[in-house]
């Protein structure tokens, strides 16, 4: 019976302190244009397995300013066990705090996990339109603060970098399957000097948790510039030596 009280009290704390932490943490700010430095980055996308990398294939991130729009194409070209897999998705988005999608085109090949289908946000719906051979078109709830992951790589470059500062919001999208989570805290880890291509790079790392997701890790350089991402401690995206933004 102690045991049994031991356990629930226990639980009861880590709820209430994980509560606490993220009622204190910070929303995100406000979108920034003078500190956007994305321009078109170019990464290679590696597989850790049991402790060797494998290099499956390339991602490009495209980015591009409108008058009250930015607009996001993120190109996923890999080969999986010598199958060719590709992705090519692009968000409209607002110039807010959280990149609030109000499009989203994807255009998958290869894999049943990047699909093809289009999604109009408005009001707070996503009205969700699937190819003719798919299942039906479909309605979901995409709530205000949502926060898809092809935002996140572009808003994680735009946080203060202060050492212990953590950043929270409430709902993200993983918008190539179009699935919503919620509470999500960010913190700046602190500074980290990486080897890319044998190069040493100065770099702050940053933690994102939340959602049931496993712990993803963002490499950033001072000058906001994203050097490295680690998802789930085995997909990890380089930025490629030599391939400047554009």
């Amino acid at each position: 019976m102690k045991n049994k009280i031991d356990r629930t009290l226990f639980v009861f704390l880590v709820f209430t302190l994980g509560e606490s932490i993220f009622a204190e943490a910070k929303p995100l700010l406000d979108f920034n244009v003078e500190k956007v430095n994305w321009g078109t980055q170019r990464y290679k996308f590696t597989l850790i397995k049991n402790e060797e990398k494998i290099e499956l294939g390339s991602v490009t991130l495209r980015n591009k300013l409108a008058k009250d729009r930015v607009i996001l194409t993120d190109e996923f070209l890999l080969r999986i066990e010598g199958k060719p897999i590709s992705l090519n998705m692009t968000q409209v988005c607002l110039k807010d705090q959280y990149l609030s999608p109000v499009k989203i085109e994807c255009k998958g090949k290869g894999d049943e996990e990047f699909p093809t289908f289009k999604a109009t946000i408005k009001d707070g719906q996503a009205k969700i339109d699937l190819p003719p051979t798919g299942p039906r078109d479909g309605m979901m709830e995409i709530p205000k603060g949502t926060v898809t992951s092809a935002a996140f790589m572009r808003i994680v470059t735009q946080l203060p970098r202060v050492e212990g500062a953590t950043y929270r919001y409430d709902f993200a999208l993983e918008a190539s399957e179009m699935n919503l989570k919620k509470e999500y805290l960010v913190k700046v880890i602190g500074k980290e000097t990486i080897i890319c291509d044998g190069v040493p790079v100065k770099c702050w790392k940053i933690s994102q948790n939340g959602g049931g997701i496993g712990e993803q890790l963002f490499w950033v350089t001072e000058n906001g510039i994203l050097q490295r991402i680690l998802m789930d401690g085995r997909k990890q995206i380089d930025l490629q030596t030599g391939e400047p933004g554009d």
